[in-house]
């Protein structure tokens, strides 16, 4: 009875190591993008013109530095470093998720899912946080945190995709920084 529980657990941890194998090798890499610019104190710049009149949201700037576009939906936002499943972006329009090479993609945090797609389920705090866009599977994709912001004053970084941040006076929203 022993040596045919010995050999049934050694036939099962075969076939474990096996299914881990091949989840770890087809596993699809993380894509590159940036979390390249926000405004978390919108009140007269950069309106989204949602309906008959401009409102002054919220919104993070997405930048895709590669060659192929990329479809954002079914990605992650989260505020809290430690829970990467927070709100999922909507995969029913790739049209509008979707961020062509060298492209960017601008997000209202306005906390109005209702107006469409690119709206996100929250806002941001203007004393600062933590944004982060994670895969579809949770792992990290890019992250910042912020301190305070100004007045119609974003945070980006200093060029597309560059490690150094900045803050902008003139915020440049779904174009490159500069």
């Amino acid at each position: 009875m022993t040596r045919s529980l010995n050999a049934f657990g050694l036939i099962a941890l075969t076939l474990i190591l096996v299914v881990a194998g091949i989840f770890f090798l087809t596993k699809e890499d993380v894509p590159t993008l940036y979390i390249n610019e926000f405004m978390a104190n919108n009140t007269s710049c950069c309106p989204d013109k949602n309906g008959d009149k401009d409102e002054f949201d919220d919104w993070i700037e997405i930048y895709n530095p590669g060659t192929t576009p990329i479809d954002i939906g079914s990605m992650y936002f989260s505020q809290d470093k430690d829970k990467s499943l927070g709100y999922q972006i909507p995969r029913t329009d790739s049209s509008l998720t979707t961020i062509q090479p060298g492209g960017f993609l601008l997000l209202w945090a306005d906390g109005e899912r209702d107006q469409g797609v690119l709206h996100l389920k929250f806002k941001l705090n203007q004393n600062g946080e933590y944004i982060g866009l994670y895969y579809e599977d949770g792992r990290k994709i890019d992250g910042h945190k912020f301190g305070k912001q100004g007045e119609n004053v974003s945070g980006g970084r200093s060029s597309d995709g560059a490690a150094e941040w900045k803050e902008f006076a003139v915020p440049t929203p779904g174009k490159s920084n500069q």
